[in-house]
């Protein structure tokens, strides 16, 4: 209860971004010290949810892999349990001990944009399906894949023939994009590059370490 007390502050600021932002933006508050973490959801209609509901999976795998002093989690994609795709942003909340106690999380309805999107790819002719789904991915698992892909054709070799400079370029690419965030990430990713997860996490620890001396 005393970390409900210290994140309600924040429901006013949930109610005035809603009403701002408008239907298409939900704003949720998590309370993690109980599992049943929400309390408080603005523009609800969008994933269905209510205050009293648990945290999502997704949620609960990102506390699992999060990196030490972050304070947030942007921009990545999501879905409710109807399919509709969603364009999703956590920011974690503290307490004077460092000690995350909730979260604040924006989810942005990616229909209408899609729905825009194929407009214009209709109108133009100039955008194909495949770079729509590169943008958009329906899930985690689809951006996840998308991501590996991208990194791997930096540098366009079967992995049996990369370095070691190569594979930190591909683990530095996914960092910067936040895939890492993403609890499968290093045994996807360890499976491509056939070595182990242990060794994943190794050029992450090198490729942290070298920005850290920038």
């Amino acid at each position: 209860m005393e970390e409900e007390k210290e994140l309600r502050f924040l429901i006013p600021i949930a109610k005035g971004l809603a009403q701002t932002l408008g239907r298409d933006f939900e704003i949720v508050i998590h309370d993690l010290s109980k599992e049943d973490s929400i309390i408080a959801i603005e523009n609800r209609q969008l994933s269905g949810r209510k205050v009293g509901d648990t945290a999502p999976q997704l949620l609960r795998d990102m506390l699992n892999s999060i990196k030490e002093n972050e304070e947030m989690i942007l921009n990545y994609v999501t879905k409710t349990a109807s399919g509709k795709p969603l364009k999703s942003s956590t920011i974690l909340l503290r307490n004077e001990r460092a000690e995350i106690i909730g979260a604040f999380c924006l989810n942005i309805d990616l229909t209408k944009i899609s729905i825009a999107q194929n407009f214009l790819k209709d109108l133009a002719g100039l955008e194909e399906e495949r770079a729509l789904r590169r943008k958009f991915p329906e899930d985690v698992q689809d951006f996840l894949e998308i991501v590996i892909k991208n990194s791997l054709e930096l540098v366009d070799k079967p992995a049996h023939l990369l370095s070691k400079e190569e594979r930190l370029k591909i683990v530095k690419y996914l960092d910067d994009n936040n895939a890492f965030s993403i609890k499968e990430t290093v045994n996807t990713l360890a499976r491509e590059l056939n070595v182990s997860r242990y060794t994943i996490y190794n050029y992450l620890e090198e490729v942290r370490a070298a920005e850290t001396w920038l």
